[in-house]
């Protein structure tokens, strides 16, 4: 790996890619481990975040990332060492620190330990609070089990994220908002809403389930009800209260530099994009004989790095900085994605003089307005 310039702000991702088991909705590369794995696992990504910091040249972490598959279930036993390897990587006083978590597996140990290693934020994937929806998408977990690790959460004073899923097989709207109104009711801070999605990997991938209903209307539902309980929309599928915001998915969307470990693990470092190995074994075999284990790198043009910029910019409140995008990318490039964004439809955007984002009923047909800008050069 590069050395990474001084005080450069960093993000680290750490990919935990093991699960009790798979959900039939999800695409991610997770599964449930055989006896072993996790503890190779472990011993390359000890070795991998080894590497990260050897290339370090006086930068540090603002946020760090262990996201997977499900973090919570490994055990408090690995996660000793995990977090230990982490201890040695050069972080930020104000750190963002976040662990994803599901709420069978995240225990009172496991909290103790995350605080006492400084993590600061943790992200339970609820993805439902009706016992039904959970039982159809195989989640192992009830709605109360829930409930209480938000509550453990909060009360050892982390920061608080919960995912919902909408969109599910005959979920109604009524339904929907009170998966959001029992988050509200609970005191979290950050709520992402994803729009289920069939990805071909996926178990519903194979066999479609019946009765998925039209996921617009919810959608905007929470649009309206959410800014209302005072989470406010900075992002496609994210509401915060402010000064809650995921600073680490942040600095994807700026396109910010972010160092990644474990397999299938994503990062962006000098204008280049990089995975690692979508295999345990290829990614583990590599380290441990001291290769590379990055297997993708991509390089973009300009228009098209313009492009990615202008479409991340767009997902998010604060929209495209004009002063800003064109010190980075060019005015040659500002100027052709204005022209394409002023030929949509007026209401879909907030045009400021400095800048312009999209306005709500924008952010509901955002993939329309993106497509607009994938070719800059026609």
């Amino acid at each position: 790996m590069k050395r990474m310039a001084d005080k450069r702000r960093l993000s680290l991702y750490v990919h935990v890619p093991f699960c009790r088991s798979k959900c039939p909705y999800c695409a991610f590369y997770s599964f449930a481990p055989r006896s072993g794995q996790m503890e190779r696992w472990l011993a390359c990504v000890v070795a991998e975040l080894g590497t990260i910091r050897r290339g370090l040249s006086g930068g540090e972490f603002s946020t760090v990332y262990i996201g997977g598959g499900t973090p919570s279930y490994l055990p408090l036993v690995l996660w000793r060492e995990l977090l230990g390897a982490l201890a040695k990587i050069p972080r930020e006083p104000a750190c963002e620190f976040t662990v994803e978590a599901n709420p069978e597996s995240a225990d009172e140990e496991k909290l103790a330990l995350w605080k006492d290693f400084g993590v600061t934020r943790v992200s339970v994937g609820v993805q439902s609070l009706d016992d039904r929806e959970l039982r159809m998408l195989a989640r192992p977990h009830d709605s109360a089990q829930a409930l209480r690790i938000l509550e453990r959460c909060m009360k050892k004073g982390f920061r608080v994220s919960a995912d919902l899923i909408f969109g599910l097989p005959r979920q109604t709207l009524r339904r929907w908002h009170e998966n959001m109104s029992k988050l509200v009711a609970a005191g979290v801070t950050h709520l992402s809403v994803y729009q289920l999605t069939i990805e071909d990997g996926s178990f519903w991938g194979r066999r479609r389930p019946p009765g998925l209903p039209d996921g617009y209307p919810m959608y905007r539902w929470a649009q309206y009800y959410l800014p209302r309980q005072g989470l406010q929309q900075y992002e496609i599928a994210s509401f915060a209260v402010p000064g809650f915001e995921s600073r680490h998915n942040q600095a994807y969307w700026r396109r910010s530099d972010v160092c990644a470990a474990g397999p299938a693990a994503w990062g962006f470092l000098n204008g280049v994009r990089f995975a690692n190995c979508r295999s345990l074994e290829r990614w583990a075999e590599r380290i441990e004989n001291g290769q590379s284990p990055v297997e993708f790198r991509e390089k973009l043009s300009e228009a098209r790095e313009a492009s990615e910029a202008a479409v991340l910019a767009l997902r998010t409140s604060e929209g495209i900085r004009f002063e800003e995008f064109a010190a980075r990318y060019g005015e040659r490039w500002l100027d052709a994605i204005t022209k394409r964004l002023r030929s949509l439809p007026e209401q879909d955007f907030v045009w400021r003089g400095n800048g312009v984002a999209l306005s709500p009923r924008g952010m509901r047909v955002g993939n329309s307005i993106w497509a607009e800008l994938m070719d800059l050069e026609r």
